[in-house]
């Protein structure tokens, strides 16, 4: 509820005035001078002050005017007087304030300036609001994609991290990302976006896996009313919403042909046509496109245009999974728990034991699967050392999930064990890469054939 201070020494006027304006459910208080309205002022801090100038005289006015604004720098301040000239307003003005009446008004005409001022404070206020959100978000993005979100010592993050921090000073070169999933692929991409020179433009996302061919080109280039049934008005696509920012085009080998060469088109001068439209839309937009199958054999079997291949691998990234780069996996164990404790409230720590296991995991589902088996371990356990006992099955039993004591008698010996083993592994390797036995030889350093007889000799489906 809004304060308003009624100061007049004027009762019949003073008193109409507050009849009036807690009719309208203010909170409405009121002075006869200077000396009942500035402590008044200092308690209640109003939002509205009607002051006439003249209580008794108009350096008493005045001073109230300037306390009003020291103590309240937003409050505001209409001010009414029976002596109104030009030189008066202006000077009350100048003095700080908002708004000047002369005695003889209606009650409807100072409600309605009232009101206006009431408004501009609130809308002064949600502009502020605003201010402080952008800024409190801006300080958010800039911490969760710094460079020091990318955990890891090895080899091949370190490379990563090096090659990326030089295509952020490049804002217009196109990038392709490739890596399995879960490997963060789109947080590379967005790092790469707010680290650079577009971070304040949009940064716009288009999951190619997700959406068929027709609605993937129209998702892209938008379309005209009329373009096809349903198309009841004009739609910008991504890529019109993209413009001055980054586009970030994820799981690209999905794409149909027609798409891959609408696409093709663009990459060339970044110019297109809705769809159902004619006219020419030119964008400054930089591309990344990820994907989590190799487009060299998609392009070499014929299922990815060859031209588009090398438009978009101007500067192409890789991400290596997380099972050959195992050592990092206490720095992203130390990096997850660190937001989780500040995020929850917890002190979750792993036990040795605890972290042997994580380490020998495969991790087939990468950094993504390690943070979800983290963060649902910090929901679904007590106590804040986790220990063997608290991990996954998978996790638990040993690094591929195989438990050699549930092993029948059958099973103790070496050689028996370790056929069980091989068997299982191979069998692990060909459901993880749909049965790509090319890609699996050359995963656990088997030859083609070799490979080939183990599956047969062990009756793997």
């Amino acid at each position: 509820m809004a304060k308003i201070l009624i100061i007049d020494d004027e009762p019949s006027l003073r008193k109409a005035l507050v009849l009036s304006f807690r009719g309208d459910d203010y909170d409405v208080m009121e002075a006869d001078s200077k000396r009942t309205a500035l402590p008044l002022i200092e308690e209640e801090e109003p939002d509205i002050v009607v002051l006439d100038l003249f209580v008794p005289d108009e350096r008493d006015g005045f001073e109230i005017l300037k306390a009003s604004k020291e103590i309240k720098k937003d409050a505001s301040v209409i001010i009414i007087t029976a002596h109104g000239s030009t030189n008066l307003a202006v000077e009350a003005i100048k003095s700080g304030a908002d708004d000047f009446l002369e005695k003889g008004f209606t009650m409807d005409e100072i409600k309605f300036r009232v009101r206006k001022l009431l408004e501009q404070k609130r809308l002064r206020e949600a502009h502020s609001q605003l201010i402080e959100d952008y800024h409190r978000l801006r300080r958010e993005v800039d911490e969760r994609y710094n460079f020091n979100q990318f955990v890891g010592n090895s080899k091949g993050i370190r490379d990563l991290l090096n090659l990326v921090s030089r295509v952020v000073d490049d804002p217009d070169t196109t990038v392709l990302i490739q890596g399995e999933s879960g490997t963060g692929k789109e947080l590379i991409a967005r790092a790469i976006h707010y680290n650079g020179s577009r971070k304040d433009h949009p940064f716009v996302v288009v999951n190619c896996a997700t959406l068929p061919e027709h609605l993937l080109e129209s998702e892209l280039f938008g379309y005209e009313k009329g373009a096809f049934t349903g198309a009841i008005r004009n739609k910008p696509g991504k890529f019109e919403i993209a413009n001055g920012g980054t586009i970030f085009i994820d799981e690209i080998g999905e794409i149909s042909p027609k798409v891959q060469v609408e696409l093709l088109r663009f990459t060339q001068d970044h110019t297109f046509e809705r769809l159902g439209g004619n006219t020419p839309i030119t964008v400054d937009v930089r591309i990344i496109a990820a994907t989590n199958k190799k487009l060299e054999e998609e392009v070499a079997n014929g299922r990815f245009r060859e031209d588009l291949f090398y438009r978009l691998n101007v500067i192409p990234l890789y991400i290596p999974p997380l099972r050959v780069r195992k050592d990092d996996i206490r720095l992203l164990v130390n990096h997850i728990v660190e937001r989780i404790d500040r995020d929850k409230g917890r002190t979750l720590r792993f036990s040795t034991d605890a972290l042997e296991r994580l380490e020998a995991y495969d991790w087939p589902g990468n950094v993504r699967e390690l943070e979800n088996v983290i963060e649902r371990l910090a929901v679904t356990v007590a106590h804040d050392t986790i220990t063997v006992d608290d991990l996954p099955a998978e996790i638990r039993t040993n690094s591929d999930g195989l438990d050699f004591d549930s092993f029948p008698e059958s099973f103790r010996s070496l050689k028996d064990a370790m056929r069980e083993y091989e068997k299982h592994i191979i069998s692990q390797k060909l459901n993880e890469h749909h049965w790509n036995i090319s890609e699996v030889a050359r995963i656990l350093g088997e030859r083609r054939d070799t490979l080939s007889r183990k599956i047969k000799r062990y009756g793997i489906k």
